[in-house]
């Protein structure tokens, strides 16, 4: 009889579960009656919210392509 073996994994823990803010909450928007998700952490919708500051984070190149460069 052949000999069985097996590859595998080490179980891991699942990963951290998405944090979740008081629901039944509306836009704080005057007049705007948009249910906003548990999910999300700011007063308003989309359409109120105002703009972010938006860092650009680029894709980071290996030692060998910043040598090379």
């Amino acid at each position: 009889m052949a000999e069985e073996s097996f590859r595998g994994q080490s179980v891991r823990s699942l990963p951290r579960a998405n944090k979740r803010y008081q629901a039944d909450r509306t836009c704080a928007s005057p007049g705007c009656r948009t249910k906003l998700s548990i999910y999300n952490k700011w007063d308003y919708c989309w359409q109120h919210e105002p703009v972010h500051t938006y860092v650009a984070r680029g894709k980071r190149r290996s030692r060998k392509e910043m040598e090379a460069a």
